[in-house]
């Protein structure tokens, strides 16, 4: 065995490859659902972005497994193996920081240049980026440390150790971030954690490596020992590359613990955290706080401030209780969200309606009430919409479905069978509305595929493209001979409450089915939001393509300097 292999003191044990391996396996789980955190904040949570998160990670790590192999028969080394491990635990502590700055050039890069798959383009290349060299280093402990631990024995106890290990890492790696790091300490902190824990690995076999030789060549030079050149070559590259990597890590740890998923425009934020299920953001703009899961795109909830009119989607919802026959009806919101609909309806309007809204994450049920002074007789229930409906024995005159977020629509609420049971707990002239905070009007997108859903079992079926936003909305009675425009028409609408009305009722148009539908078990919504993604994402830079189409990357420059 030459000088290279040579185990430190500190670690001249199997305990040490054992405890890398577990901590190994932890971390590569870790940092896969930690990504998928990190990366759905900018192109949604959807299947398709999971599939890429995956695809990469396990093609990064194939990869390792094979290099790894290679390496560690051809040119053995503990000292290599370590460092590669402190700079994947830097690379990945730093995630948080740069990563924004990335995810935001790939995908400004991918809109000036191409229309179709603008979302999977750029997801593609930010994760490969971002998460294939850290995890493709990670990907060669394995195989370097059963040539290592066994040298040329063949020992099933030894292999079936390391690959337990690694397999009970890899359990506590995917149960920490969803149920404790991310919720209770962020996204951004859970990165440190899991590569601040690989760096630490490495570092500490480092410097153990660095003292043991520092001490051994102390004895040679007291014993009058030449020391080869090539040895203190070596010790003097290790020492180097080691300081680099661990400056690095310490400054990630500063920059990525306090990173925030914006870093344009966030003058405006008010406060920011994490739930098992989303990334949650309150802003202010003057009287107005807005409510939004995502970095990029739409707004789940607003408020004014004085209850006031909001110039969004939800004033047209308040028309709502006018055009159902009981004066103080019994409503449903699947999707409460901070209960801007719910809040409204009792302080603007003042009806005296029987109201549950329906909300998956706690959290946001927590600052509804903080920062958007939820009505406190509204009844609301922290579980999945479909789940509570499906267990409801309750009939109601309105049911409001607002499960869909402008990057994401839960599929199971998108589907025949869902849209079945919502018209089983409507009263015989029940109003089933939806929201859906997103527009494309393409054939294939997921707004029209919703459309047509509920349109085959709500036959009769209005939307409301509304007018400078990018939802739609969907009115229909359970009864199909009731008709939403003339109900609309027809209904005492007060000027000084709804100034809108005209414009709402302009803006509201019979809807014609194409023959799309989505069922339990083919809901492909990824795809279809996708599309729909697209086509907004697009829309809102058009201005930007057009400046650079014509005037160049100067003059793109300029328009955004300016």
């Amino acid at each position: 065995m030459n000088e290279e292999e040579k185990k430190p003191l500190f670690v001249n044990r199997k305990w040490y490859y054992f405890l890398t391996e577990l901590l190994v396996g932890m971390a590569l789980m870790g940092v896969e659902m930690s990504a998928s955190r990190f990366i759905s904040v900018y192109f949604s949570s959807s299947q398709v972005i999971w599939t890429i998160i995956i695809g990469v990670i396990m093609i990064a790590m194939a990869i390792g497994n094979y290099w790894g192999g290679r390496q560690a028969d051809k040119k053995p080394s503990y000292t290599r193996l370590y460092i590669e491990l402190l700079a994947a635990g830097t690379w990945i502590v730093l995630i948080p920081f740069v990563g924004r700055f990335i995810i935001a050039g790939i995908s400004a890069f991918f809109a000036l240049f191409i229309s179709e798959g603008l979302v999977i383009w750029a997801a593609l290349f930010s994760c490969i980026i971002l998460f294939a060299p850290p995890l493709l280093m990670l990907g060669k402990v394995t195989p370097s440390l059963v040539k290592y631990s066994m040298g040329e024995k063949v020992s099933g106890k030894v292999i079936g150790t390391l690959e337990a290990l690694n397999t009970v890492g890899s359990i506590v790696g995917t149960f920490l971030p969803t149920f404790l790091t991310i919720p209770f300490v962020g996204t951004s902190n859970s990165f440190v954690l899991f590569g601040g824990v690989i760096a630490l690995l490495g570092l500490v076999y480092i410097i153990t490596h660095l003292v043991d030789d520092f001490r051994g060549q102390y004895r040679a030079k007291k014993e009058g020992i030449e020391i080869p050149k090539k040895n203190s070559k070596k010790t003097t590259k290790t020492t180097i590359l080691s300081a680099i990597c661990a400056s690095f890590w310490i400054f990630g740890m500063f920059v990525s613990t306090n990173a925030s998923f914006i870093f344009w425009n966030d003058n405006t934020l008010i406060w920011q955290g994490e739930s098992m299920y989303n990334y949650l953001r309150v802003y202010k703009d003057g009287k107005t706080n807005y409510f939004s899961t995502n970095a990029l795109f739409g707004v789940q909830s607003c408020i004014n401030d004085d209850n006031s009119l909001t110039d969004m989607y939800y004033d047209y919802l308040l028309v709502s209780p006018y055009i159902v026959d009981n004066p103080n009806p019994k409503v449903l919101v699947l999707g409460n969200g901070t209960g801007t609909y719910a809040t409204m309806m009792k302080e603007y309007l003042g009806v005296n309606a029987d109201i549950t809204g329906v909300e998956i994450d706690q959290k946001i049920i927590d600052i509804s009430y903080t920062f958007f002074h939820m009505n406190k007789d509204v009844n609301v229930i922290c579980d999945d919409g479909r789940h509570f409906i499906s267990r409801d024995s309750n009939l109601y005159d309105i049911i409001l479905v607002d499960a869909y977020s402008s990057i994401s629509a839960p599929f199971h609420m998108t589907t025949v069978e869902f849209f079945r049971i919502v018209k089983n707990h409507l009263t015989d002239n029940g109003l089933m509305i939806m929201n859906i905070n997103m527009r494309s009007n393409r054939r294939n997108s997921i707004d029209v595929a919703l459309r047509d859903t509920a349109y085959s079992v709500f036959s009769n079926l209005y939307y409301c493209d509304v007018p400078n936003g990018s939802g739609v909305e969907i009115y229909s009675y359970k009864n199909p001979d009731l008709d939403v425009k003339e109900k609309v028409i027809a209904a005492s609408l007060d000027t000084t409450l709804f100034p809108f009305r005209d414009s709402f009722i302009s803006h509201l148009y019979k809807y014609v089915d194409t023959g799309l539908r989505l069922y339990d078990d083919t809901a492909d919504v990824e795809i279809k939001s996708l599309v729909t993604l697209d086509d907004m994402v697009l829309s809102y830079l058009s201005y930007y393509r057009d400046v650079f189409r014509t005037r160049g990357l100067k003059g793109l420059i300029e328009v955004l300097m300016g």
